[in-house]
């Protein structure tokens, strides 16, 4: 193999410069490596996805493995106009506002690729997911992180300020990782500076119906703020699909149509098997997702008490199934994190990944396992405690 420096040229472009693999892949492939319990990735346990959501999609293997339109299956795409009319009082429209992309993450890449063009600024609160740091950066954006580390909440005036010179806001909520549900008034906040100033506003709301909180709405239930506005979410969390990769964008025909481009000609279609599946999640009663956060919400309160109970300082959630965690002393977080997979077996996020730059003091764990998982976890921390 050629040796790379002595090619006429530097390897890699300007996209790609300076940037990480994810942090949190690789500490799942730590947990592999050392046989750890990975609370690091937001993975759920198989058993998690209902069952007839699992054998359509095993039938479909059978009649449906060719290519959909690059839309999306049609009847996808009315299940999820239908049930997002129900769900957040906003009609789409499924022939021409509802694309079906390869994963919630696609949703986002494409709708930035399409609507952000090179120096744009793009608003974001941190810690924020790490794949936001990269998009931006793919897209030719100008990060503008917002830091809401401290009493995790938006600041007005902050956001007016870095409004002012953006064109973009990207959105996550429920939040990833601090678990922050934005509250109504945080969202009539962004929604009058989107207005003021003319953003295209970018939602993450993969985890809309993991939720401990009476205080939740959607943002575009928030007057201004649906018209300009790109939805990204899909199947992963809800149902616990998070390896078939069927996301959703949802927005104005104007929108719909710039991000569509980036579609059809990166993913072509979503997994078609899994599409036909999705319409059969979408189809599950009201009662199922009810269960599922009060599912998740059990699973946050055992991992809540038992972090605590191990000497270290979580955060509570109010939403998605991550919890940021402080420990004691003064050890760098990659560090910290890299010595309880390797120590004590257990795999979390260094709090750093969830930044643009800097570093934290702080940990992420998920709550996504089953509780015997979570208590196994737990267990491990307390007989193997370094700090």
């Amino acid at each position: 193999m050629p040796d790379p420096s002595t090619l006429p040229r530097p390897i890699g472009s300007e996209r790609v410069t300076g940037m990480r693999e994810s942090v949190i892949r690789e500490m799942t492939r730590e947990a592999h490596r050392h046989d750890a319990i990975n609370l690091a990735q937001g993975i759920p346990d198989e058993d998690e996805t209902p069952h007839r959501v699992k054998q359509a999609a095993k039938d479909a293997i059978d009649t449906s493995s060719q290519y959909t339109i690059t839309w999306g299956l049609p009847e996808l795409r009315e299940a999820v106009s239908g049930r997002y009319a129900d769900w957040k009082g906003v009609s789409y429209d499924p022939v021409t506002e509802v694309t079906v992309t390869t994963g919630t993450s696609e949703a986002v890449v494409a709708t930035l690729l399409s609507l952000c063009d090179p120096g744009d600024g793009v608003i974001y609160f941190e810690p924020t997911y790490e794949s936001y740091i990269p998009a931006v950066q793919f897209a030719g954006g100008r990060p503008v992180p917002l830091d809401i580390t401290d009493g995790l909440e938006v600041d007005a005036e902050a956001l007016r300020g870095a409004a002012t010179e953006a064109s973009l806001l990207l959105l996550n909520h429920p939040h990833n990782p601090t678990g922050t549900v934005f509250t109504p008034s945080e969202l009539e906040v962004i929604a009058e500076v989107a207005v003021a100033e003319d953003l295209v506003v970018v939602t993450d709301e993969i985890y809309e119906h993991i939720v401990y909180t009476d205080d939740y709405v959607s943002p575009v239930e928030v007057d201004g703020l649906a018209e300009r506005t790109v939805v990204c979410t899909g199947l992963s969390k809800t149902y616990s699909v998070t390896g078939w990769r069927v996301g959703f964008a949802l927005a104005p025909e104007p929108l719909s149509a710039e991000l569509r481009k980036v579609h059809d000609y990166t993913s072509i279609c979503a997994p078609t098997p899994f599409q036909v599946a999705g319409v059969e999640a979408l189809s599950l009663p009201d009662g199922y997702y009810a269960d599922l956060a009060a599912s998740y919400e059990r699973r946050r309160d055992t991992l809540y008490d038992g972090l605590r109970d191990v000497g270290l300082d979580p955060v509570e959630p109010d939403g998605a199934y991550y919890m940021l965690t402080r420990y004691p002393g003064d050890v760098d977080d990659t560090e910290f994190a890299l010595r309880l997979v390797r120590e004590a077996g257990v795999a979390v996020v260094p709090g750093s990944s969830f930044y643009t730059d800097g570093t934290a003091d702080w940990v992420r764990f998920t709550f996504s396992r089953n509780e015997a998982t979570i208590e196994e976890a737990l267990a491990r921390l307390d007989e193997h405690r370094f700090w």
